[in-house]
């Protein structure tokens, strides 16, 4: 048994069809385990090998035996048709009358024990919608695509990544000249020279530092669990890329009230007048990320109410604030995210959203629908 020969990939291309969650990897193990020199007795140890590697369940095993005795069929009368015709392109031997030509027997044909097939291929039953997502996906794609596409090798699935986020969070700046005089004045080095016609001593500057302070208020748990990774990348990029005078982390539930926390156990509690009391009106923005009640697809009054309140206790202090929420835009209608965006810029949390967001937070005007005028 050849290995270029076997018809793996038909198989593998017909078993994800079917709806068995096989990726590249699972694909990639059996070719390493048939050079390793395991499955290549016979058919019987090939199904063997497969099973083990791509079966999980009786269901799923059902599926298999189907789809391999049907590869197997096909590769078998390939080969008999192609030996037929080898046997038939060859040169019969002269015969004469006192010796009769013998007739040539056919091909054995290798013996298979098939299971009991359905009349039509079984299908595997997926609950999860999670696995649902994956077989669908994989389903769509082509056998070409899987054979000659180049696979993208990478753990970061989320909207935007961190070297993007370190981007966006560069243009949040409020340059501020400060420090000892290190920087070169040209225009007034060049004035000095014009008014005296030599040159005395060039006019130094205090070099620009970014003064811009930063407050991140982010939603934990409930609905926001699932956005989590977002959440502490947003918070990580921010602290150690933004290169800020001054960033603030600190975390809620749904709608803060009296407290905010320095911790995502909520465990280090302060009140609010003690964070607004360490913001600069002039310096100070404020991000929230929060899913605004869209996630669940609710309308919640009383979580509209204290949005607004606790909203309102910020805008008092600072100028500049923006919301970035998790959850599509598309799903923010008849919520209560749809409607706290009416009180606040409000923009998805993907690259054009986070660079949105910061935009709002440098000063510049929103229509508070996602779309700067």
């Amino acid at each position: 048994m050849i290995i270029q020969d076997l018809p793996l990939h038909d198989l593998f291309d017909q078993l994800r069809k079917s709806g068995l969650p096989l990726g590249v990897g699972e694909y990639e193990l059996l070719l390493k385990s048939l050079m390793a020199g395991f499955g290549i007795t016979d058919q019987n140890a090939l199904a063997r090998l497969c099973k083990t590697l791509w079966v999980k369940s009786l269901q799923e095993a059902q599926i298999f035996d189907y789809h391999f005795a049907e590869v197997m069929k096909q590769v078998i009368a390939s080969e008999t048709a192609v030996s037929s015709q080898t046997s038939s392109a060859k040169t019969e031997p002269q015969t004469t009358p006192e010796t009769p030509a013998s007739n040539p027997e056919p091909a054995p044909i290798p013996s298979l024990s098939e299971p009991t097939e359905p009349a039509l291929p079984p299908v595997l039953e997926i609950e999860d919608e999670i696995q649902v997502a994956k077989s669908t996906f994989l389903s769509a794609s082509s056998s070409d695509e899987i054979a000659d596409a180049g696979f993208l090798l990478t753990s970061d699935y989320l909207p935007v990544t961190k070297r993007q986020m370190k981007q966006a969070w560069r243009y949040l700046r409020r340059p501020v000249r400060e420090g000892p005089c290190t920087e070169l004045d040209v225009e007034a080095t060049a004035n000095q020279i014009a008014r005296h016609g030599i040159l005395l001593e060039p006019v130094l500057l205090p070099r620009r530092i970014n003064r811009s302070e930063l407050v991140l208020l982010i939603d934990q748990d409930g609905s926001m669990v699932p956005f989590h990774s977002l959440a502490e990348r947003l918070m990580e990029t921010a602290l150690r890329g933004g290169r800020f005078g001054k960033t603030g982390i600190y975390y809620f539930h749904n709608c803060p009230v009296d407290y905010l926390y320095r911790d995502p156990g909520h465990q280090e509690a302060e009140t609010f007048e003690q964070v607004l009391s360490r913001l600069s009106p002039t310096r100070s923005s404020v991000l929230i990320f929060s899913d605004g009640g869209a996630a669940r697809g609710s309308d919640n009054g009383d979580r509209l109410e204290l949005t607004e309140a606790f909203l309102n206790r910020f805008k008092q202090r600072v100028r500049y604030m923006a919301w970035l929420n998790p959850v599509p835009k598309s799903r923010w209608p008849e919520t209560t995210a749809g409607k706290i965006g009416r009180s606040i810029p409000m923009f998805e949390c993907d690259r054009p959203g986070l660079q949105e967001a910061i935009g709002v937070l440098r000063g510049r005007r929103t229509n508070f629908a996602g779309g700067v005028k």
